[in-house]
């Protein structure tokens, strides 16, 4: 037998770096990964753990390959295989019993940064097809506070400069972000350089010494939840001493006055009395943020993932607009999405309030003009959010989820009560590629197709559009996600809006209802590797920067919103005398349906522990490597005891891959409707015997 040797050009399927690669293909079988020093890329050639580790999961024994009925109680995971034409039938026929009998808001239908933009539009315009806006996915829990916090004040979230600009800032502030740890990559071919060859300084903000802080010039080490106060404080440093651009400002923003009053209580002595880090090191970041002429600020979820997510993201993204770092060379400002397509998805319109484009649901010109392109109505009620979802299934309201590729039960907080609502569903469908915990309380599981046994577009954080091919056969009966939703829309009766033979046939109608990609088209993006980074209104046009005219608000100017702190939304106590917190693991990633199924990466990163202070530890007599309790209001959980110098005194910290969200609070952020799952109060005690 001949043995047919290919080497096709994927994008990376982890984190939003955007790296490619080749997947060597042997008759339709992922051999193994290629570097690719061959093409103008974003990660010349260099790979991390898991972009080495990446097509590993792929012929995985656990992988789906049939559709399966549940045979046994919800949770149990008892299947037997039916046909895909039985699987499509059921599900067409509940949905439509469900939507006949309760309305169409009883209906839900969850998104997925790990599939391609084509499949998420499809998935939202199928959900609104059949009525509802009850459409969401994980950036709720992952980029929802800065998608609120900087729209608010520049009227756009996106990061606003190309990879290349990081090299030539004079200061990198990297908030409750440890890149070296979640994006190598972009951490060793940029930041790294520009603090070796350009002499950046380096100013880290996070309650633990990690992998990124040890090449910082300045730790800060807050409480978690608690950045909100810092960041205030260095607001006042730079109102009070006069460092910010007077120029900038006069010119590109209005309410100065205004925030000006509201910082002024917030001395850093103040922010050490609630942060614990000293008033000294507080007024020094400010000063050298302001004063350096070009600076980066990069935050991720240690700033969103809070109760006051919002509020922290408007006071950094004001520090950046006072001190004029927008819409030149040197600069750059954004929060890092967690997944390689967690931008797109959301540029698609998978959110409750939002249209394809990002537009607002009652934006009336851009409604129109989708209306028109797709032939059926928008419903005009705002559906509920992600963790709304779970409350609305509990009491009744939602009857029926379908979920593809993403794992609730495994990624929202508090499990206990969402592990309640998937007993208590009416109708669960889950599409992915592995039986996951979600998967394990549905009626209906089909099989999907992986990342790279099928062509699909991602948008990276660089907002940077590029086109993945497909590099594998899936295994046995398994699908792409689009053709799976095809399928169903057409059991519907709705299948004269979903009339799409290809990808390339839904990517063509997305440059039709999305100004700003219109020029990514399918010829673009197979000729250009590198793809194109939007704004794309034609095929000759990118924008590499964003702001430099003006910032995207009604008038133009950034709003120097007034932010006055908020403490987190649960706070040590007697009972609960710590402080918990979570961070990620460099070989593992998410709820681990992909990593935790990978060889090298599962022997490298096998299990999760809980980070304490040595001092802490000697307090409670535990020594490293004792089994200690770890107990929230919620939920209890048994791991062992790592004993560091690494973390704050009062602080104790666990990797999230496992079964850390048994443990979190789901109070949200005001604004944008995000769990606090950064931190929570906890108690500690070794387990005898």
């Amino acid at each position: 037998m001949h043995m047919a040797e290919k080497l096709v050009s994927v994008v990376c399927p982890w984190c939003s770096v955007g790296c490619r690669f080749y997947i060597v293909n042997v008759n339709g079988y992922p051999k193994k990964i290629e570097f690719d020093y061959d093409h103008d890329i974003r990660n010349h050639g260099k790979l991390c753990p898991k972009g080495v580790a990446a097509f590993q999961h792929l012929r995985h024994p656990d992988r789906l390959k049939k559709p399966l009925k549940r045979v046994g109680e919800r949770g149990e995971g008892k299947f037997k295989e039916i046909s895909w034409e039985e699987a499509i039938k059921e599900i067409a026929q509940k949905l439509s019993e469900i939507k006949e009998k309760y309305g169409p808001e009883a209906l839900a239908f969850l998104g997925s940064e790990r599939c391609s933009i084509e499949e998420n539009y499809v998935l939202q315009k199928l959900a609104r097809a059949l009525g509802t806006n009850n459409i969401e996915y994980v950036c709720r829990m992952c980029q929802s506070t800065a998608v609120a916090g900087k729209g608010m004040v520049l009227g756009h979230p996106g990061l606003t400069n190309p990879f290349e600009d990081i090299l030539k800032a004079k200061v990198i502030v990297l908030w409750g972000y440890n890149p070296a740890a979640t994006n190598p990559v972009f951490f060793g071919q940029y930041i790294e350089k520009a603090i070796l060859d350009n002499n950046a300084t380096l100013i880290v903000v996070d309650p633990r010494k990690t992998k990124t802080a040890k090449y910082a010039d300045m730790h800060l080490q807050p409480y978690p939840g608690t950045d909100l106060a810092i960041a205030l404080a260095m607001l006042n440093v730079i109102i009070t001493e006069e460092l910010y651009d007077k120029d900038f400002v006069a010119e590109r923003a209005e309410g100065l006055e205004e925030l000006a009053k509201t910082v002024e209580k917030y001395t850093p002595e103040w922010a050490e009395k609630v942060s614990g880090v000293p008033a000294e090191l507080i007024r020094k970041a400010a000063i050298t943020f302001a004063t350096a002429g070009t600076a980066a600020l990069l935050t991720n979820e240690g700033v969103n993932q809070h109760a006051n997510g919002t509020r922290t993201v408007m006071a950094l993204t004001e520090m950046m607009v006072l001190c004029g770092y927008f819409g030149k060379e040197g600069v750059m400002s954004g929060a890092i999405p967690g997944a390689h397509n967690g931008m797109g998805a959301g540029l698609m319109g998978v959110e409750p309030d939002g249209l394809p484009g990002k537009f607002p649901l009652h934006a009336e010109e851009h409604r129109r003009r989708i209306e028109e392109v797709w032939g059926f109505k928008i419903p005009e009620k705002p559906g509920i959010t992600y963790v709304e979802m779970i409350d609305a299934i509990l009491e009744g309201k939602l009857k029926a989820l379908y979920v593809m590729g993403t794992n609730p039960a495994k990624a929202l907080p508090n499990l206990k009560k969402v592990e309640e609502a998937f007993k208590n569903i009416e109708f669960l469908v889950v599409q992915d590629i592995f039986l996951t915990e979600t998967a394990r309380y549905a009626d209906i599981v089909l099989p999907a197709a992986a990342w790279f046994e099928k062509d699909g577009t991602a948008i990276s954080f660089e907002r940077r559009v590029q086109r993945s091919f497909k590099a594998a056969d899936a295994p046995g009966e398994a699908k792409p996600d689009w053709e799976i939703l095809v399928m169903l829309a057409k059991e519907l009766g709705l299948g004269e809006y979903f009339n799409y033979s290809d990808v390339d046939d839904i990517l063509r109608e997305i440059n039709r209802t999305i100004p700003f990609l219109t020029g990514a088209t399918p010829e673009r993006l197979k000729k250009n590797l590198k793809g194109c980074m939007i704004p794309c209104p034609d095929e000759n046009i990118e924008t590499p920067r964003l702001f430099v005219q003006g910032f995207l608000t009604p008038n133009g100017k950034a709003q120097l919103i007034p932010v006055e702190y908020k403490e987190p939304g649960e706070v040590p106590d007697e009972d609960y005398p710590f402080w918990l917190t979570n961070y990620r693991f460099v070989g593992q990633f998410h709820t681990g349906t992909m990593s935790h199924r990978s060889k090298s990466l599962n022997k490298r990163w096998p299990g999760e522990y809980i980070e304490i202070n040595e001092n802490d530890a000697k307090r409670l007599g535990i020594k490293d490597g004792d089994l200690v309790k770890v107990e929230t209001r919620r939920a209890a959980l048994v791991l062992r005891a790592k004993v560091t110098p690494h973390i704050r005194e009062g602080v104790v910290a666990a990797p999230w891959h496992w079964d850390f969200n048994y443990l979190t609070t789901d109070v949200l952020d005001e604004y944008a409707k995000m769990p606090e799952l950064k931190t929570a109060a906890c108690r500690i005690s070794k387990v005898e015997g």
